[in-house]
This record gives C-alpha cells, sequence and structure tokens, in this order.
C-alpha cells in the first residue's frame, strides 16, 4: 500500500507561515529555519523579469510560484482549476477539457502517486504552491473570487496535463476514419494508406513547432559554442522568463509555460539546450476482440476478461451562478482506457505517459547539471516524456538527441501508427528503450545540430542518421518540410557564425517555397496568350518581389494568397515531389501551371479588393497587436519555409493579427514567442526575447515592451551575473 501524505490544511496565510510537508512517518522535508518569504528575493530588471535569488531550492520554488502568480495569477489558476477537472465548475466553461482530464485521471493520479516524487520533488511542488497561494492571499481583493486554494497535487496535475498536451493523442478521428462506430455488417473501410496516416500521425506546420541550432565552436568564428532556442506555440500559451539562483546549487536562466513549476530550456554558465517537438509514438491503440458471448467482456491470450465501466461528473456553473451536473461514462480495459468501440471491437490505448508523474524531476535534475556527463546522466533516467533536445556546453560539446519514452516493440514490420493486433500479447510492450538507443549526434563533424520538428534523419546534412540502423516505428515516411530545409540552407550557406550572425538569420524573412515555385509561376504568365490586365500588373508584383515576408517587402501577400488557393485545389501542387535522395532541395516546380495562373489571377483580385493594392506590403496586411501597440509584422508560418514563424489570425478590419484581437479574450496566432541566442564564452553571452512580454496584466509596461523589439527582429540581452542585474535593476522585494 502507498503511503499516504498528509497536507497542512493552510497554504500560506501570511508572510510568517511556513508551508510544510509532512508525511506519516514524521519526516518534515521543509528545509530552513525561518519563513520561505524571508529566504527568497525577486529582483525584476528593466524588461520585468524576475531573477530569483533563494536560500534554498523549497524557497526558490515558492518565489517562483509567487513570481509567476504575479504575471498570469488568473490563467494559471484556470488551469490548475483544469487540471483537477473542474474548470467548468468555477468559469462555466471547458466541460469538453473537464471529462478528458478525469477520463484520463491526471488529478486522481497525481494524488495517488504524490509520493512517487522524491522529498525533493515534494517539497518544490508544494512550495510552489504555496508562493502562488500567497499571491492570492495579499491580492483577493482585486482577483476573481473564485480562486481557490491550491497545493502540490495540483501543481503535479497541471504538469501532467500539460505532458500529455504534447505527447498523447487517442487517435479517436482516425479510428472512426477507419472503423466506423455504427457499422453493422462488420465489413470495415480499408485500412488508411501512408500518406492519411502521415496527416494523423506527423506535426502539422502550426504554432506548436519550433527550432534549435546547436553550433560547434569549429562553426563559430569566436570558437565557441552557440545555442539557438526557438520554441513555437500558441501565444496564449505564454511562455514564462525566468532566471533562478540558489548559490551553489543552481544558477539557471530560462523559460517555461505559467503554470510550471521548473524551467525546461535555458541555460547556465555551464551548459544550454532547447527543445522541439518530435514525432514520437509513446502509445499503442490495441483493437480488442470483443467475445460475442459476455457483455462487455473481450478476449486476449485465449481469456474472456471484463470491460471496466467508470462514471464520471462534471459540474457545470449556469449564466445564474446555479449549478448542474454533466454525467458520462468511460471504459477501460487492463491495457488501459477505451477510445472507440464497433460492433466487435474495442480499442484501447496503453501510454507510457499515463501512469507517469515524474517528468519535472528530469527537467530540474537537468537545470542544475554542470557538465555533459551530469546532463546525460539525468536523461539517462528517462524521465523527460519526449521531445528533441538541442545542447550546448562550455566545454565545447554539442549534442542532438531525438529523446523519449519510447516504447520498446517487436519490430516486425508492423505499422503502429494506428491500431495494432489486441488479441494476444504478442504486440503488448512492457518496457521502454534505453537513452542509448535512440537517434542522436555528439559532436558531429559538420559542426552542427539542428532540426525544426522534423524526423532525426536530417539533423545534419554533414552526418547523416541512417533510418535503418533503428526501429521502423521511428517517424516512419515523414518528408523534410520546407522549414527544415530553410534552416539547413542557412546553417550551410556560410562556414563560421558569430552570435550576432545567430541572431540575425533567427529572424530571416526570406520565404523558401518562392525560390521553389515562383520561376515557374512567373514563366508560365510570360506564356499566357493575351494576359488581362490583371495578370500584367500581377506578373510585376512578383517579379519585383524579393521572396521574402519582411514589414516592407511588397509581394509576399499576393503570392501567399495564390498559393494557398492553388495548392488547396490540387492534390500535388509541386512537379518535383520531395525525394528522400535530395532532401534540402526538393519539392519545387508548379505540376498544373494552367491552373496556377488561373489561381494567380484571382489572387490579384482579392488582395486589391481586400487590401487596396496588388502591391500592399507585407507589414501593413500583418499585424503586432498588444493593448495599444500596433506594429508591422515580419515572418509566416513555417508551411512557406519560413524559419521566422508567425501564425496570424484575422481581425475585423480584416489585417493579419498576431496578439490582441479582443481584449477580453487570449491572444491570437503564435510562433515566434520566446527566444534566446547564448554564446558559452567566459563570461557568457546571452540575449533572449519574450515577444508579448514578461506579464499579462494590461497596466503594466512589461505587457507590451517587447514588442517594438520583435516587430525590428531584436533580441534584448540578458542579464545573468550579479553585477548586470544590478546595474539593471527595477525592484526588488520579498513575496
Amino acid at each position: 500500500m502507498k503511503k499516504q501524505i498528509t497536507f497542512l490544511a493552510v497554504a500560506v496565510l501570511t508572510a510568517a507561515t511556513i508551508f510544510v510537508l509532512v508525511r506519516n512517518d514524521g519526516f518534515n522535508v521543509a528545509a530552513a529555519k525561518g519563513t520561505l518569504s524571508d529566504q527568497v528575493t525577486i529582483r525584476r530588471d528593466t524588461y520585468g523579469v524576475p531573477h530569483i535569488l533563494a536560500k534554498t531550492e523549497e524557497s526558490a520554488a515558492y518565489g517562483m510560484g509567487y513570481a509567476q502568480a504575479e504575471d498570469h495569477c488568473v490563467e494559471i489558476a484556470r488551469r490548475f482549476i483544469s487540471a483537477r477537472g473542474e474548470e467548468a465548475k468555477y468559469t462555466g466553461t471547458g466541460i469538453e477539457s473537464d471529462f478528458t482530464a478525469q477520463r484520463y485521471g491526471l488529478y486522481e493520479q497525481s494524488k495517488l502517486n504524490f509520493d512517487k516524487l522524491s522529498p525533493l520533488g515534494q517539497q518544490l511542488m508544494n512550495a510552489y504552491a504555496a508562493g502562488f497561494n500567497r499571491y492570492v492571499e495579499k491580492h483577493r481583493n482585486s482577483l476573481p473570487g473564485w480562486i481557490p486554494t491550491f497545493d502540490g497535487v495540483d501543481v503535479l496535475a497541471r504538469s501532467r496535463q500539460e505532458v500529455t498536451r504534447f505527447a498523447f493523442n487517442d487517435s479517436v478521428e482516425a479510428l472512426k476514419q477507419k472503423y466506423p462506430a455504427n457499422e453493422q455488417t462488420g465489413n470495415l473501410k480499408s485500412p488508411l494508406d501512408r500518406d492519411e496516416l502521415a496527416a494523423y500521425f506527423t506535426e502539422p506546420e502550426s504554432e506548436n513547432g519550433s527550432n534549435l541550432w546547436s553550433l560547434a565552436g569549429s562553426r563559430t568564428t569566436s570558437g565557441n559554442p552557440i545555442l539557438l532556442g526557438n520554441p513555437h506555440q500558441a501565444w496564449s500559451v505564454l511562455y514564462w522568463e525566468a532566471h533562478v539562483t540558489v548559490p551553489g546549487k543552481l544558477n539557471f536562466y530560462g523559460s517555461t509555460f505559467a503554470g510550471r513549476p521548473m524551467l525546461t530550456s535555458g541555460f547556465n554558465e555551464h551548459l544550454g539546450w532547447t527543445h522541439t517537438v518530435n514525432n514520437i509514438d509513446l502509445q499503442d491503440v490495441y483493437a480488442l476482440t470483443l467475445d460475442t458471448k459476455i457483455p462487455d467482456h473481450y478476449v486476449f491470450d485465449g481469456k474472456t476478461m471484463p470491460l471496466t465501466r467508470r462514471e464520471f461528473a462534471v459540474t457545470v456553473k449556469s449564466a445564474d451562478s446555479s449549478m448542474k451536473t454533466v454525467r458520462r461514462a468511460y471504459w477501460y480495459s487492463h491495457l488501459g482506457p477505451v477510445v472507440h468501440r464497433t460492433r466487435d471491437k474495442a480499442f484501447a490505448i496503453k501510454s507510457s505517459i499515463l501512469d507517469e508523474v515524474r517528468f519535472y524531476e528530469g527537467w530540474y535534475e537537468m537545470t542544475k547539471a554542470n557538465s555533459y556527463a551530469e546532463y546525460y546522466a539525468t536523461l539517462k533516467k528517462n524521465l523527460v516524456p519526449m521531445f528533441n533536445i538541442g545542447y550546448a556546453d562550455a566545454a565545447g560539446n554539442i549534442l542532438y538527441l531525438w529523446n523519449g519514452r519510447l516504447p520498446k516493440r517487436l519490430d516486425d514490420g508492423m505499422d503502429y501508427r494506428l491500431d495494432v493486433p489486441g488479441e494476444t500479447s504478442k504486440y503488448v510492450w512492457s518496457g521502454l528503450h534505453p537513452t542509448e538507443d535512440l537517434p542522436q549526434l555528439f559532436n558531429p563533424t559538420g559542426g552542427y545540430v539542428q532540426n525544426c520538428n522534423d524526423a532525426p534523419w536530417w539533423t545534419s546534412l554533414r552526418s547523416l542518421l541512417d533510418p535503418k540502423k533503428y526501429p521502423s516505428y521511428i517517424e516512419p515516411g515523414v518528408p523534410l518540410r520546407l522549414r527544415s530545409q530553410m534552416s539547413l540552407e542557412m546553417l550551410e550557406g556560410q562556414q563560421k557564425f558569430s552570435l550576432s550572425d545567430v541572431m540575425r538569420l533567427k529572424f530571416n524573412p526570406k520565404m523558401l517555397l518562392g525560390d521553389r515555385v515562383k520561376p515557374d509561376l512567373i514563366k508560365a504568365i510570360r506564356q499566357t496568350p493575351n494576359p488581362s490586365d490583371d495578370l500584367r500588373r500581377g506578373l510585376a508584383v512578383i517579379e519585383a518581389w524579393d521572396n521574402q515576408t519582411a514589414a516592407e517587402s511588397r509581394g509576399g501577400v499576393l503570392f501567399l494568397r495564390f498559393w494557398d488557393t492553388y495548392s488547396a485545389a490540387i492534390k500535388q501542387p509541386f512537379a518535383v515531389t520531395w525525394t528522400a535522395q535530395n532532401p534540402a532541395k526538393t519539392p519545387s516546380g508548379l505540376s498544373d501551371t494552367a491552373l496556377a495562373v488561373k489561381h494567380f489571377e484571382d489572387a490579384v483580385r482579392w488582395t486589391r479588393q481586400k487590401f487596396g493594392n496588388e502591391n500592399v506590403a507585407w507589414g501593413e496586411a500583418h499585424r503586432i497587436r498588444l493593448g495599444d501597440v500596433d506594429l508591422p509584422a515580419t515572418g509566416a508560418s513555417g508551411t512557406y519555409g519560413l524559419f521566422h514563424v508567425v501564425q496570424f489570425g484575422e481581425a475585423p478590419d480584416g489585417k493579419r493579427v498576431v496578439g490582441t484581437i479582443n481584449r477580453d479574450k487570449p491572444m491570437v496566432g503564435g510562433g515566434d514567442g520566446w527566444i534566446f541566442a547564448v554564446e558559452f564564452s567566459k563570461p557568457l553571452k546571452a540575449y533572449s526575447l519574450l515577444a508579448y512580454g514578461q506579464t499579462s496584466n494590461t497596466a503594466s509596461k512589461h505587457s507590451t515592451d517587447q514588442a517594438p523589439l520583435f516587430a525590428k527582429g531584436q533580441f534584448k540581452r540578458v542579464w545573468f551575473t550579479e553585477a548586470e542585474i544590478k546595474a539593471n535593476l527595477e525592484r526588488e522585494y520579498h513575496p
């Protein structure tokens, strides 16, 4: 039987209260004398970034909870109640996410397995919650009354919810396509082909991607390694930047999402890392054969086994503040939750993440690593659930790792991307691949690694990884997309890079798609007999276009409209399709030039009608809006071969906007948000940018003060040393 954990009933009511975790064996893991508030000082710099200086790791977590609450209190509270499966109870919204949280046991498993965390891990979760509660208590009169008191279980549950957002896919839509739930005859649709499967199980080009570069000293002008971190997420996700220092224990600068108790990428004086999302398959869907003789039973290894039914209730707050209860039942097998059923099949998911709770201990240990050996030793614990990792250190090492809790499967040609046979235990895995099994490059001869959410095989064109040397279920059949090709083009375009070069290239507005198809488009227009005035005017614009999405560039809006409509109207828009033999130069050309000319002519008229001129500047049509800030934007979706990724929503005035459209609703769009570049010199040089500012408090200048830098493609200097922090200090205080 698991040990039961007892929490003190009171979180943090005053600055003099110590938040303590007591186990039933009497061991007290609260670390130090004095109050947690007394043990931590928050120093805000001139951009509002908190530099948290603490005497203990526990008090640092307390300070982190308090500082995050200062910047994003209401949104973090909403995320915590969502992880409980109670968002609808407090806000009247989020019914579906509440059922998802309950169905997969995000809070329930966190509560049952909290003591699987190390004593320090438990301490950190509770201290973070205590710091958050402390802020709420001090500002109760100015905050919504619905915000409850939280504890470490809430923090852990939200951490697990964050992981499942990236790493868990219940595959229902794909299963419905293959196995319609209402089919009566038993005749199933043909299995999805590889292209259809790829559409379901590869990361789409959206704001939920990332770029990473790690350059060895052999590829830099200074001889020092350089690391570029460039995650892409919806701006509403809210990256949060901070510097946490516990002398002798921890000195890490980085970012995390609002509501996470630890920083999850960044650097210390010795090393740093960043992530991109990889397309790792962390689960299998087992097609269980239902027993025709016994309802709600299935046959496994020749034995009849029961499906277990559980009912969940979500309380929903109505507009008049009355409460109603919505109930749903879900089914479970011995392998995991049932996500789909037909007349004769039940489809159950077995996942490598649903029962795990220690993910954030892995990230936290990484922040304390002082060498490659220490860092890799933490990776080998297999706690961080997924993600590509790009790493660099002051000793001169660089690393790429296709990381994750990958199930160790029977590799006999079975396609694991959707359902696999579940009549027997033949395909039921019980272990995970060790880190050493996974695709990785350590100090490759080419002197760089990069990844933009594509498969690991093209991490470096000078040190290719051979997929035949790895299990066939590692990212099968995924082409190298244009964003990755743009990344490789820049890295192969010059031999050595300065830190300034890396920062400049991060904001490169070039659209690689223009290089690939514009020559065919221009040729086709020129060969069109008796071209219309629209075609002639459009041709003049597109010939003059510099293939960029810089704010001042003219022609990109027209080209993008053309490509979006043309590519949607034809199954294969390119004349030359992508090939693994020429991965960084294909696809290219136009497969149907007549259709392309027609859509281009339509695009000329559309652009003129929409923006008043087919020659409209990119930044006139695309805007950064935050509060009262309204600036021309640069960048576009990585789909078009942009390394500078920005996604836009449409505003009522017809402009494409990243940021705020409705001040009462979350930000729209995304892509580049938090970015950092660090050179491991002595002392290190580091720059960062949080495009939408440090806080969502619109009364603070720090909710908009980095937007002008983002619009210009500039970074702010990271203040890392004590001298730098003191010289750029805005205020300091105890929570």
